[in-house]
């Protein structure tokens, strides 16, 4: 599906032409019906020659409605440029082809009107004059098409042209994400809200949920038309006519976008690069206040210059907006500048970041940010992402772009130069910064507690003094190098292997005499300790490697002498198929202190189960430990 526009003068026949293709006549206003010029926005449908549907939207022509103009030519795809042949080229006509420019329009024709009202020679002389003024626009090379609404005549070579320009292959972006800029709301009784707009990209279905922006409402599709006929899903450069539950008319204005939830947000601050047009005689001074045109939208502002005080005639720069309002935009979308007064185009330019009233950093960073994304392709978007924090979320980058998960996750993989580390994207050489310091803090406490597994996260987060925020990011690099592993939250080098020194060796020797000597009346935990505090240490060493097993009250076992205590109370329970506490401490010769916590850690490996006051076999029969 394709969108063409009208742009040009007042009175100089564009309804009409739009009439004499479709059969429709676009002034819908009482007002303009009165008045006989268009105010606001009118729209149409015919088909071309080979049979495929056009969409058209008629803008207003006089230079008090160029915001309704502007409205209308930001989401059409082919412009026809008319230009009466009794009045030539005009003002507005002029106007009309800075804002083409300005807003990036590509394609064209350009039509010459009521040539009935002149001689063949004056139509010669006009298109010639027309020709000269398009030197150096993108309309230079377009034809200027002969055209009467008295009888028609030039109706088919009109056809036949648009049909040859949109066939010379005009391309839209690919978008998974739908986007509708509201350029009408009304209710229709029994049906409720309806908006229309020209949907730019992504697919709109019915039933779908979708969100109006800015105003975050959500609202689902009841229905959908185009050119008047239902359909179930609309198309990219579809005129759309969009039924909405959920919102009322005032919920969904002009200026507003239909797009899907999660996918924008808005804002009142945008990081643009301006540029003056060439004509222009008064320049735009430093925090100018500007009238601001995107999409349908329109906002008062004040432009902030990085480069100048003073931006004149053809001249750029980078810059900030400060909206009045928030809006809906993406970065790339182009928009339109006007003085408040007089109330003239004067500049457009290109939103190359939308978010710029988040960035806390000084006017050099923010504005290396806009140069470095200039570009607007994926890896100057991160870049720049990376200069306002040290890292950034993949759903962060989708917000406001055309870019989807599998573009972000590609680049990520070609790029080299930038990770994902615990969900974020990060500078590889951000993160490599850490990875010698923590392999040698790492490397020094193993040295100096041969014993010790390695460093809790928050104590090597310490010693390396992360930002509490990158904590995550940076550990996930330090394990992803592959050097370092991470255990129960304690990190080591992958080579290390926890070992006793030999007064430590010495202990361990002691310890597992003293136990095995006798396993069910040998000293508690701190028994060990109060002779000598290097047990402790010792102790917790050979638990964590198994050597060692200790139960409640610090009672401790040895791994082979806690194995034959198991035998021996399963065998118990065999022969006697239930038994109490009492008969399993009589039978294995102990006492209270040893063996009710003996029993408590049976029942929680499932070798025993309570059964009131007895104990029956599990279903561990003691070949798990």
């Amino acid at each position: 599906m394709f969108v063409v526009g009208t742009a040009g003068h007042i009175d100089h026949g564009k309804s009409a032409l739009v009439k004499a293709l479709s059969g429709i006549d676009p002034d819908r206003l009482p007002e303009e019906k009165l008045r006989g010029l268009t105010i606001d926005l009118g729209f149409a449908w015919f088909e071309l020659p080979s049979g495929e549907p056009v969409g058209v939207v008629d803008v207003p022509g006089h230079e008090r409605f160029i915001k309704n103009m502007v409205a209308g030519v930001g989401g059409i795809d082919v412009v026809m440029l008319v230009i009466a042949a009794d009045d030539g080229w005009m003002p507005q006509t002029a106007e009309h082809l800075d804002i083409l420019e300005l807003l990036e329009i590509k394609t064209g024709i350009v039509v010459l009107t009521k040539t009935d009202l002149v001689d063949s020679e004056m139509v010669e002389l006009q298109a010639d004059d027309i020709a000269s003024r398009l030197k150096g626009t993108f309309l230079e090379n377009s034809p200027i098409l002969p055209f009467s609404a008295k009888d028609n005549s030039g109706r088919n070579e009109i056809l036949n042209t648009l049909q040859s320009v949109i066939g010379d292959g005009i391309e839209r972006f690919s978008c998974d994400s739908p986007r509708l800029y509201i350029d009408r709301s009304f209710i229709i009784k029994g049906m409720g809200t309806v908006v229309t707009g020209t949907l730019l990209e992504g697919e709109i279905k019915v039933g779908q949920e979708l969100e109006i922006c800015p105003a975050a409402q959500k609202v689902r599709t009841r229905g959908l038309q185009t050119h008047k006929q239902s359909i179930e899903e609309a198309k990219p450069g579809s005129r759309v006519a969009v039924n909405l539950t959920g919102a009322g008319k005032d919920d969904a204005q002009r200026g507003s976008a239909l797009v899907a939830p999660g996918h924008f947000e808005p804002s009142d601050t945008l990081g643009v690069k301006i540029k003056m047009l060439p004509g222009v005689k008064h320049p735009l001074k430093n925090a100018s206040e500007i009238l601001v045109l995107l999409g349908t939208s329109i906002a008062h502002a004040k432009l902030k210059l990085f480069s100048r005080k003073v931006l004149a005639a053809a001249e750029e720069d980078f810059a900030v907006l400060h909206l009045d309002k928030e809006i809906c935009c993406r970065i790339g979308d182009r928009f339109v500048v006007r003085r408040l007064s007089p109330a003239i185009t004067v500049a457009g330019g290109t939103v190359l970041d939308w978010d710029f009233g988040s960035i806390k950093k000084g006017n050099a960073t923010r504005l290396e940010i806009l140069k470095i994304r200039e570009n607007l392709d994926l890896d100057s978007i991160i870049k720049s992402e990376l200069l306002k924090d040290k890292n950034i979320s993949p759903a962060k980058l989708k917000l406001n772009s055309r870019f989807d998960e599998s573009q972000i996750r590609e680049h990520v993989a070609r790029a080299g130069n930038i990770v994902k580390a615990a969900g974020s994207l990060v500078h590889k050489e951000h993160l490599e910064k850490y990875l010698e310091p923590a392999k040698k803090a790492l490397k020094e406490e193993h040295e100096s507690r041969t014993w010790s597994r390695g460093l809790p996260v928050g104590r090597l987060s310490k010693k390396l003094k992360l930002p509490a925020k990158e904590v995550d990011e940076v550990i996930a690099y330090l394990i992803s190098s592959g050097t370092i592993v991470q255990e129960a939250g304690i990190l080591r080098l992958k080579s290390h292997v926890p070992s006793l020194n030999p007064n430590q060796k010495a202990l361990a020797d002691k310890l597992h005499a003293v136990l095995s000597a006798s396993p069910l009346a040998s000293p508690l935990k701190k028994k060990f300790i109060a002779e000598d505090p290097a047990f402790e240490i010792v102790i917790d060493f050979l638990c964590e490697k198994g050597d060692l097993l200790e139960l409640k009250n610090g009672v401790l076992f040895t791994h082979e002498d806690f194995q034959e205590v198991v035998e021996k109370v399963v065998a118990l329970m065999k022969s006697e198929g239930k038994v109490t506490a009492s008969q399993v401490k009589d039978h294995l010769k102990t006492t209270r202190k040893y063996i009710i916590p003996l029993l408590e850690k049976l029942d929680s490996i499932d070798v025993t189960r309570r059964d009131g006051d007895f104990r029956i076999q599990g279903q561990n029969q003691g070949d798990k430990l």
